[in-house]
């Protein structure tokens, strides 16, 4: 008998389940759950709601403003790095200049040291391998 009371009651629970939601909506006419812990969870679901909204959006901003921020730094830094190039540049092509010229300057400087009666403008000799 005990099997067939526990069969009997699982089969009305299971049957109450199934009838369960039919009978758990509401009629358009019935008015929400206005109890305190109906009125609790509403408004616990819409903070919720809000602050997930609220941190979407705050996200959101953030993400924008790193992402400005980030382009203007890279760009900048192009632009720094550009200027830079270009004042390295000049000063390595002034550099070599000078250096050019100090060494024209040194080689003329040590060949009259060599020889002081050649001028500067007279064009060099060759000699061919018999040495004339």
């Amino acid at each position: 008998m005990s099997i067939r009371f526990l069969s009997f009651s699982a089969s009305l629970l299971v049957a109450g389940v199934v009838l369960m939601p039919t009978a758990m909506a509401a009629e358009p006419s019935e008015k929400p759950c206005e109890t305190d812990l109906c009125r609790s969870v509403r408004q616990s679901w819409a903070a919720v709601r809000h602050g997930t909204s609220d941190a979407a959006q705050w996200t959101k901003t953030q993400s924008v403003k790193g992402w400005d921020a980030t382009k203007d730094g890279v760009s900048h830094a192009a632009h720094w790095t550009g200027r830079e190039g270009e004042k390295g540049w000049k000063a390595t092509k002034a550099g070599t200049k000078e250096a050019v010229h100090e060494t024209g300057a040194w080689t003329k400087k040590t060949a009259r040291d060599l020889d002081p009666g050649r001028s500067d403008k007279t064009p060099d000799t060759k000699t061919d391998a018999a040495g004339q």
